[in-house]
């Protein structure tokens, strides 16, 4: 194996393996999830080479025994499991602050009516989420915090983002859908070397005073959401289900990452030695 990928796969599962460990995942599930994992991605590399993804090919490629394969094929795969609540949640808010008529002159989400025909949470859930009930989302951004009922009649957002705050199940959802976007377009960037590669930049300074980072947590808190922020408008404009006129054969997930990380200098050396 190239050094290289052993060394940059051994830093990935070692955050995951501690999660694994957090909720007793063993060994032997891990490598179950991981044989699934192969003989997905095997095939959908096999089809993209012109080759026929036969049971026999997975197994020679992989190194598995066609016995494995064969059952496994068999077996549902593991899925991501967000839900069309928390998708729609995620469209409610985004329409919320980047709509005009839910935002104030200054750009400032409005606080809504429950109900109603005009400037309620209704009527935004009906434009930005379609055929999900609105109580339904109410409680649901309720839940997570996002928002603040007020006597019942009006509803305040709190919190421009869909983060679920103590909802441990729906953060392992955000991990594999977020780590997974990551290392695809590290994965494109590394493979695909007759196309445009996609955007990959960090900022990173390995010396900076820990009296600091508030500091720093605070700045990148507040221009990086402003940079999704519009994004996200743009985004909107051109999404199918929020744009009747726009249709195409071909729809495309797409979208940009921003991240904030950490780590001593201290515990890093530890490890090298």
């Amino acid at each position: 194996m190239n050094k290289h990928l052993s060394t940059a796969l051994y830093t990935i599962l070692k955050p995951l393996i501690g999660l694994m460990f957090r909720n007793g995942v063993s060994f032997g599930e891990f490598t179950r999830i991981a044989k699934h994992a192969y003989i997905k991605e095997t095939e959908k590399e096999l089809i993209a080479s012109g080759q026929k993804p036969t049971t026999s090919s997975i197994a020679i490629v992989t190194g598995l025994t066609r016995k494995d394969v064969s059952a496994l094929r068999k077996e549902a795969m593991p899925k991501a499991t967000q839900g069309k609540q928390q998708n729609r949640a995620i469209r409610v808010i985004s329409g919320w602050v980047t709509d005009p008529e839910f935002c104030d002159s200054e750009g400032n989400p409005k606080v809504l009516d429950v109900q109603g025909k005009k400037n309620s949470f209704e009527k935004l859930v009906t434009r930005h989420s379609g055929d999900m009930p609105y109580k339904a989302l109410i409680k649901e951004l309720v839940r997570i915090d996002a928002v603040e009922l007020i006597d019942k009649k009006k509803v305040a957002l709190v919190r421009e983002a869909y983060i679920p705050t103590d909802d441990e199940n729906a953060k392992y959802d955000v991990l594999g859908e977020d780590v997974s976007a990551l290392i695809s377009t590290v994965k494109h960037n590394i493979v695909a070397s007759d196309q445009e590669p996609r955007y990959q930049r960090k900022v990173c300074y390995s010396k900076v005073p820990a009296e600091h980072l508030h500091e720093f947590k605070k700045l990148a808190n507040k221009e990086n959401q402003k940079l999704l922020l519009k994004l996200n408008a743009w985004l909107v404009q051109h999404d199918m289900d929020t744009q009747d006129e726009i249709k195409s054969d071909k729809p495309m997930k797409v979208g940009v990452g921003i991240y904030y990380f950490e780590d001593s200098i201290e515990s890093k050396e530890t490890e090298d030695e």
